[in-house]
């Protein structure tokens, strides 16, 4: 049916049903064969077309409903719940609060692909500040100090001299990772909640693309 003078269509100004809010998350590009039986026929090139395919799709919001909205912006506003909650219980509320998104995200997967994603990607933010930054103090803490007592003993010939206040400037580097980490979830955490809360489409820097990826055709689409 055709627009005319501004006016939409009847197609146009329906509102989609159940199944077409949850239409991308297990759709695939189109294989290469396809592609190139397609650049042969037509002379044409698509290799943009094919880089495209790894870059996060964007997730239609505009028939997003007020409680896509709202589930939205509680999956990446516990980002709050998980770093006050482990601050006032030293860590012990940290393994089951960063599930907070995950559950939002089985809630929803099947009925709308914007809260699934969103989902997703405040719960892998918060595994990153929390487990991965705990993770990065235990381990690379543990690798520091055998490395300083490596660079102590080796003031002995004269190479320790330089290797301690080295190593030193290390343990400074690590010490901010360390804190920035979880700093950085809140901060992102945040601006997602306003912007989904919003009915925007918001996206972290590189875990979006590695969530979208998976739910296009990862291990959680076949989940």
């Amino acid at each position: 049916m055709l627009i005319e003078d501004g006016f939409m269509s009847d197609e146009e100004a329906r509102q989609p049903d159940e199944s077409e809010r949850v239409s991308r998350l297990s759709s695939a590009p189109p294989p290469d064969e396809v592609v190139k039986e397609y650049e042969e026929k037509y002379g044409v090139r698509l290799e943009g077309k094919r880089k495209s395919r790894e870059m996060p799709r964007s997730y239609s919001t505009l028939h997003v409903t007020d409680e896509e909205r709202l589930w939205a912006a509680i999956a990446h506003g516990s980002v709050w719940l998980t770093l006050l909650t482990g601050l006032l219980t030293l860590g012990v509320s940290v393994p089951v609060s960063i599930f907070i998104p995950l559950v939002v995200y089985f809630l929803f997967r099947r009925r709308s692909d914007y809260v699934a994603f969103h989902a997703l990607q405040a719960f892998v933010i918060q595994l990153l500040g929390t487990v991965g930054a705990l993770t990065l103090l235990t381990i690379g803490g543990a690798a520091w100090v055998a490395g300083m007592v490596i660079a102590l003993l080796a003031v002995f010939v004269l190479v320790g001299a330089i290797l301690v206040p080295l190593w030193g400037v290390v343990g400074i580097v690590l010490g901010l990772a360390v804190f920035l980490m979880p700093v950085a979830m809140l901060l992102f955490g945040t601006i997602a909640t306003i912007e989904t809360y919003h009915g925007r489409d918001y996206r972290y820097p590189f875990i979006a693309q590695w969530v979208d990826r998976q739910l296009a055709g990862g291990f959680l689409n076949i989940l």
